[in-house]
């Protein structure tokens, strides 16, 4: 059986651009058009198995100039990224806000805690979990503050935060939605996608992504009435599209709001 994949070196002509990430090859039986998707560490063109690969790799330099200029625009979101992420130190998202995160030192607490309050996040933990891994342990009160982190809560303690509001606040406005419109899902499932906001299986199952609650509620509300008429469409045709339009005018707004924010909602910070 031969190798489904090939990677090859791109070499930019510009001395500015260095090195384009490796390119992939991909040959799926599926697969009906060659297509090229830029990643940050690769490019894989992906084509039918009948294609073959030196065929796809020359597709791949035929398109050289639009590869050089997607992963320009990606760097250029990284960066962006990276200045955002910088600029909300010591913030959570929640429902489509900036949160001020307030340390509460609890000297002897076993375990941190992330809880919402009045406009503001509270992160109680035990001051000594943030002393630096070769500090002394001291009684000098002095001493431990001066050896301390800047504390900020873990990925694992912020997420199961995240978490918790979905199963409560998601699971809520799913109730809602499910009585105001003429279709009965099987069950709802609250999930760490990756890349979805929500999907609806042939089993009548509804799955919303536990990001959803860093979202305004219009939107919340856009993508839980988006999985629902999809028990009576399930695809993306013009009677689906109407269909939630029916339920959500603002479907166009919905999906802008989406495509500016959802690179700094999936970036987890």
């Amino acid at each position: 059986m031969s190798d489904p994949t090939t990677s090859k070196q791109f070499y930019t002509t510009g001395s500015d651009e260095g090195i384009l990430p490796p390119v992939t090859v991909v040959q799926r039986k599926r697969q009906r058009t060659m297509r090229i998707r830029v990643k940050d560490d690769a490019i894989i063109v992906s084509g039918p198995a009948s294609v073959p690969k030196r065929r796809l790799l020359q597709f791949a330099e035929e398109k050289r100039a639009w590869i050089r200029s997607a992963c320009l625009r990606r760097q250029e979101k990284v960066q962006k990224l990276a200045h955002k992420k910088e600029q909300a130190q010591g913030t959570l998202l929640l429902r489509g806000h900036r949160m001020n995160v307030y340390d509460f030192p609890v000297p002897g607490l076993r375990k941190p805690t992330l809880e919402e309050h009045e406009h503001a996040i509270v992160y109680r933990y035990n001051p000594l979990d943030h002393l630096p891994v070769d500090a002394i342990p001291s009684e000098n009160t002095e001493m431990i503050q001066s050896n301390l982190f800047t504390p900020h809560p873990g990925t694992d303690l912020v997420h199961d935060f995240y978490r918790r509001l979905a199963k409560k606040e998601l699971a809520e406005k799913f109730r809602f939605w499910s009585e105001q419109l003429p279709f009965t899902p099987s069950r709802l499932s609250i999930r760490n996608q990756r890349t979805k906001w929500g999907s609806c299986s042939s089993r009548g199952t509804i799955s919303l992504n536990w990001r959803l609650v860093k979202c305004p509620s219009s939107i919340m509300d856009y993508i839980i009435i988006h999985e629902l008429c999809h028990l009576r469409h399930f695809n993306h045709s013009r009677a689906f599209w109407d269909t939630v339009r029916q339920y959500y005018p603002g479907v166009r707004s919905a999906k802008q709001w989406i495509r500016n924010n959802s690179d700094e909602i999936f970036a987890d910070f």
